[in-house]
């Protein structure tokens, strides 16, 4: 899945941006996932936001401290969102903290980046507004740089590639010193999608679960060792 992050201060243009290049990949036939954060809720102008985006996104997930869709009456995580949205592409709106995927800053002056992690970001913009908003041809732009360098970390810190957290992963993919396929928690011998997305677990947790089912499996006629398929058909 590609995804990008558009973060920045408040008034700085990300819905606008935001909605540019949902309008843009849309367009270009693609399902577009929009995922937006707020720390206030979405009375006012953010549910208004929101409510925009559902006009032209395939699903719009949000969330904040006091609530959720969809329809969560409490803060739930990113990685609770994505295995519900049907989608090629996520742009989140917000979310400075999430460091699992690579994003876009946009700054009003000079210094203005420091605190949205710049070793993260694919590109800094200009900040926009409705009335001066970003150059088609820039947008064009951006959504063939999301398409390309897009990418999405399970965000689970696990440690296994050897760093910390995953920002840390993904500021060394931006600077060219590592590969998305070096997450050890998309790269198992075992793998798990939901939805057709692939979940990310701890390598310790996939070893386990993997032994265990194969344990279970062996008691059973017909079972050879080599690879194994399971389909869970699970709700509607």
């Amino acid at each position: 899945m590609k995804a990008i992050a558009i973060v920045g201060k408040k008034k700085t243009g990300k819905t606008t941006l935001g909605m540019a290049l949902v309008k843009c990949l849309t367009g270009r036939g693609l399902k577009v996932g929009v995922v937006k954060h707020s720390h206030h809720g979405f009375d006012g102008a953010e549910g208004a936001d929101t409510e925009e985006y559902k006009k032209i996104a395939s699903s719009v997930a949000a969330y904040s401290p006091s609530q959720s869709f969809v329809s969560w009456d409490r803060e739930r995580t990113v990685q609770d969102l994505m295995p519900l949205m049907d989608v090629d592409v996520i742009v989140m709106e917000g979310g400075n903290k999430i460091g699992w995927l690579p994003r876009v800053l946009m700054v009003r002056e000079d210094g203005d980046n420091k605190e949205f992690y710049p070793e993260l970001a694919l590109k800094q913009y200009p900040a926009c507004t409705r009335d001066n908003p970003p150059a088609a041809e820039d947008v064009e732009q951006l959504a063939d740089m999301v398409m390309e360098k897009g990418f999405l970390l399970p965000g689970l810190n696990c440690k296994a590639c050897g760093r910390d957290f995953c920002m840390e992963f993904v500021a060394d993919i931006l600077a060219g010193k590592a590969k998305v396929s070096g997450c050890k928690a998309m790269d198992g011998d075992m793998t798990i999608t939901c939805h057709g997305n692939e979940l990310g677990f701890n390598p310790f947790v996939a070893d386990m679960l993997s032994a265990g089912i194969t344990a279970m499996l062996k008691q059973l006629k017909g079972y050879v060792p080599g690879d194994i398929h399971i389909h869970i058909k699970n709700g509607s």
